[in-house]
């Protein structure tokens, strides 16, 4: 569970905006942390995955990634976009399978730079 927590806030404070700046280039539409805080809480359940603490995501990090990519796609990718963060918690390459392993389609063209 701290772990967890740990993840969560890392997410929410790490991403600073000359890294948003650097990831989307000049777009000021752009998601944001502050607009996408509260969506991307939602994927705490992920946690242990993308930390490598499990073998697989549970079916409610699943569904709380298909829920957020539904209501905010660009919330989803701001986070997968982001996992070069190397401060953060989360094993890149676990955290781009999250899609794949949850049955999901994610547009690349919704996702640039995936």
């Amino acid at each position: 569970m701290a772990s967890t927590t740990v993840l969560i806030f890392s997410l929410l404070f790490v991403f600073v905006p000359t890294t948003l700046s650097q990831t989307f280039g000049n777009l000021s539409a752009g998601p944001t942390v502050s607009s996408c805080g509260p969506l991307l809480l939602r994927l705490a359940p992920c946690g242990p995955f993308v930390q490598g603490a499990s073998p697989s995501p549970t079916e409610q990090c699943c569904s709380n990634l298909r829920q957020l990519y539904i209501q905010q796609p660009d919330c989803l990718c701001l986070l997968l976009n982001q996992t070069g963060i190397s401060t953060l918690p989360i094993n890149t390459t676990l955290a781009l399978q999250l899609p794949l392993l949850c049955s999901m389609h994610v547009d690349n063209d919704t996702c640039s730079g995936m």
